[in-house]
């Protein structure tokens, strides 16, 4: 390792909760030497992201640094970040460390411009004249591969897509050219070409000016592609630590094993043998869908059509703006399409989309758990919601111990603990609240469920438990889904056919055999390509570990 830049040593951190403090980092040590990659992984509520709100002095409300150092190496020797007052940590904050937030969708101001964001660090720390300024703004989008920077300067997020947003985020990061880069999960919500270029981009900042980054990831493969050094954490605390290819090669840790054998590839095992030819459930004919009118129309979706035979899944995969999300939310009944036609059984959707009735048919789980509960309302009181909207001859229940019952045994089939069911949205991790979201939309067990970027924000072993029960849940239930990821390795292990789509248009559909196998056009293969997945880690995962039982 080069000379440290950042020293962590015996580091404890709790959150204040309802029942006390509760203790969420342990005793952590860990060491990122200059010009590193060094990548903290593990399953949600591992710390990871707490140890990096640390680093930078952000914790989320309740949260408070027991005990332990986070030194910062500096030319005048090591700058304790626990110790120092909270004005002192500011005027680090952006000038020495910067962080990368996890969700661009929700880490820019809605009502401030592109250019105003990437300005906050410049003006916080009075870094030149309001021109000065503005021409440093210019050149940072156009340093992170902005096309035309001057317009998007002036442009609000809404009008860019989650990559664009994200290079948006690292131009902010980067502005005062710091040390230290913390990146929490900068590519979790971003298909794999736009995530390929933004882990372009950071190694080339990296490069460029000699800062450290340390790499908050749920994904082994990009930590394996990426990160010098690795650390394994596991409820709170370091299971293991050291270069990466030792680390993944010959895991001392059984549970960092069982990590790579959780972790999905596109070569970890043959897609879904092909079915025989059925009668087709999910029908969607010609769907074209258009936001706006006249002049200011944008056609999102333009004549897609495909078939999802009953009890199989479907996978729609694309970039960013590909139209998977639209067509999703048009087949659960959310918006009617332009024209087109989709049927659901007996059901016409486009008709029937307000009926009550298609509600038992489909359900949708949302692709962002941050904005899809209620923060008001418990983990109980959200999943058991469905069951109370419904009348009891319909299916409803309304008896209060009848539906904790139900309440428990989604919970257990999603692998959550029974004590969540009085907590808040709130006191989840992000993986936490995707599963509630799941168990949510599962409980009224419905014919065909949309899982719309499901399990991105999952980590492998959490990701790994979910894709199990969603296939032990469809044998025993019967159910069709309809799984939109830009993730092609779970593609390839969860979905029986596919759809390809690129600017709202299918250029591809098929078998997954046929389609991640033997790709007949060049932007599934440009996809194929994109997937990080170093030649060392492919031979490394073991056999998967038995299916989950489902209560």
């Amino acid at each position: 390792m080069t000379d440290p830049l950042l020293r962590i040593t015996d580091l404890a951190v709790s959150y204040r909760s309802r029942s006390g403090r509760r203790t969420a980092v342990d005793g952590v040590s860990l060491e990122l030497g200059r010009g590193e990659v060094l990548a903290l992984v593990g399953e949600s509520g591992s710390g990871k992201t707490t140890i990096g709100q640390s680093v930078i002095g952000l914790l989320a409300p309740g949260g408070r640094v027991d005990r332990g150092a986070i030194e910062l190496q500096l030319a005048g020797g090591p700058l304790d970040l626990t110790r120092l007052p909270a004005r002192a940590v500011q005027e680090l904050r952006g000038r020495r460390i910067a962080l990368v937030p996890q969700d661009p969708g929700t880490s820019l101001n809605p009502v401030r411009t592109i250019g105003a964001s990437v300005a906050a660090p410049l003006r916080i720390h009075r870094w030149g004249t309001p021109d000065r300024i503005r021409r440093r703004v210019v050149e940072l989008l156009d340093r992170v591969g902005l096309d035309d920077p001057e317009r998007r300067a002036g442009q609000y997020p809404h009008e860019l897509s989650g990559g664009m947003r994200q290079r948006a985020l690292i131009a902010a990061a980067i502005a005062l050219e710091p040390e230290l880069i913390i990146a929490d999960e900068p590519t979790s919500a971003l298909d794999v070409t736009v995530q390929r270029r933004i882990l372009d981009l950071l190694d080339d900042l990296r490069d460029e000016l000699g800062s450290s980054v340390l790499l908050i990831t749920h994904d082994l493969a990009v930590a394996a592609e990426r990160a010098d050094r690795i650390a394994v954490l596991r409820a709170g605390a370091v299971e293991e630590a050291g270069a990466t290819r030792e680390v993944l090669r010959e895991p001392a840790s059984a549970y960092t094993a069982e990590l790579l054998a959780d972790a999905p590839a596109l070569d970890d095992e043959s897609p879904r043998p092909p079915r025989l030819p059925g009668e087709p459930f999910l029908v969607v004919d010609r769907l074209v869908h258009d936001y706006g009118r006249g002049r200011d129309a944008s056609r999102a979706v333009d004549d897609v059509s495909f078939a999802v035979e009953r009890g199989t899944t479907h996978a729609l995969v694309g970039e960013s703006g590909s139209g998977k999300t639209t067509i999703g939310r048009a087949v659960a009944g959310f918006h009617g399409p332009s024209s087109g036609d989709i049927r659901i059984g007996a059901h016409d959707v486009p008709a029937e989309r307000r009926d009550r009735a298609l509600r038992r048919v489909v359900q949708l789980v949302s692709q962002n758990p941050y904005a899809s509960l209620d923060p008001r309302r418990t983990v109980g009181q959200t999943i058991g919601e469905p069951l109370r909207n419904w009348r009891p001859a319909d299916g409803g229940v309304r008896d209060r111990r009848a539906l904790a019952r139900r309440v428990a045994t989604a919970l257990d089939r999603v692998a959550l603990p029974a004590d969540v069911v009085d907590r808040l949205p709130a006191e989840l991790s992000g993986g936490q609240r995707q599963r509630v979201a799941i168990a949510r939309a599962l409980i009224i067990e419905p014919e065909l469920v949309v899982l719309d970027e499901a399990v991105s924000a999952l980590d492998v072993t959490v990701q790994s438990q979910i894709l199990e029960l969603l296939e032990q849940l469809q044998r025993e239930l019967g159910l069709t889904y309809l799984f939109i990821t830009h993730d092609l390795a779970v593609v390839r292990r969860i979905a029986d056919t596919v759809t390809v789509l690129r600017r709202g248009r299918a250029v591809e559909t098929g078998t997954a055999q046929q389609v991640l196998g033997q790709p007949q056009h060049e932007y599934t293969r440009a996809l194929l390509d994109a997937v990080p997945a170093p030649d060392w880690l492919r031979d490394l995962r073991g056999p998967r570990r038995p299916q989950l039982e489902v209560a």
